[in-house]
């Protein structure tokens, strides 16, 4: 019953015990610990609650069935400003850690600052590359106009169509957010292929967001990634990996606390010589995906 991609979990707990655990609870235990993959997505996840490093919170809701269960492929294209770029394996690898093992080849296509026309940037780049699944969240940089939102997500999404496509709601850390997200709801209602993960209303949890009420702490961001695992499921097929990253520049973003501390070497940080047209980073990547000490997640059924 186990998908051969769960395997890679027995490095952190072996796979009988995950299993009973989940399948068998023994009575009087309802706890699952688990390091550094959060609940596993497709055991009644959507929603969850689980407690990290102490902090308990719901996994954010979706409705649908997961992407991975309408993806003819495991490669998947996440694209994002500051708030996905710390997931990245240039801070850590968060995202690799908690969908790789779900069997997704994954690139977190992601910087600081940017805002949604940034998504058209890279797709013009890279849509050509095979993708077979994608993740959407741009939006927090909000230029003001609902208009030109709209457009250009509109134009994200038609160029993802029909691959399952998961758009991110954005956090509601200050009033015009919520003509965001209205923006982002219209906007999925029209495309079948599309599902919608309500982060902005998960983030508004205690414990989850750094001061500026805009980005995950370290928590936050298991949790965040705790969630999109649980709305793309197993991947359909194939060996998941950690693909490189092209756009690796957050200079957008500077003189404060937004990103992560710490980068992992191989992935470049360098400003680019132009921010009209982003230049693609040459340097080879050494992808790492367990460089971090993994964060104690608890699942709470």
């Amino acid at each position: 019953m186990t998908p051969p991609r769960l395997r890679s979990f027995i490095s952190v707990v072996t796979l009988c015990v995950v299993l009973s655990a989940c399948l068998n609870p023994t009575p009087g235990r309802d706890v699952l610990q688990l390091n550094n993959v959060g609940r596993i997505p497709g055991i009644n996840s959507a929603g969850g609650v689980v407690v990290v490093n102490g902090v308990r919170a719901s996994y954010a809701n979706y409705e649908g069935s997961s992407l991975g269960s309408r993806a003819d492929g495991n490669k998947l294209l996440v694209l994002g400003d500051s708030i996905l770029a710390a997931t990245a394996s240039r801070y850590g690898g968060a995202m690799c850690s908690a969908l790789v093992p779900l069997g997704w080849s994954v690139a977190v296509e992601a910087e600081a600052g940017q805002m949604v026309g940034f998504g058209r940037t890279v797709l013009k780049d890279r849509i050509y590359e095979g993708w077979n699944a994608a993740v959407v969240f741009l939006g927090t940089n909000y230029g003001g106009s609902a208009t030109n939102y709209s457009r250009d997500l509109t134009a994200i999404i038609d160029a993802l169509a029909p691959r399952p496509t998961l758009l991110l709601t954005a956090t509601l850390f200050k009033p015009v957010m919520q003509d965001v997200n209205a923006v982002i709801r219209t906007v999925a209602s029209k495309y079948p292929n599309v599902v919608v993960l309500d982060w902005g209303t998960a983030a508004a949890q205690p414990g989850l967001m750094n001061r500026d009420n805009v980005h995950p702490n370290d928590t936050g961001r298991q949790v965040l990634v705790g969630s999109i695992a649980a709305a793309l499921g197993n991947a359909p097929m194939g060996t998941g990996s950690c693909l490189p990253s092209k756009y690796t520049d957050d200079s957008l973003v500077t003189g404060d606390n937004t990103m992560p501390s710490s980068s992992i070497a191989g992935q470049s940080t360098v400003p680019r010589a132009s921010t009209v047209a982003p230049q693609i980073t040459t340097t080879t990547t050494k992808i790492v995906t367990t460089t971090i000490a993994p964060s104690v997640v608890t699942t709470v059924p």
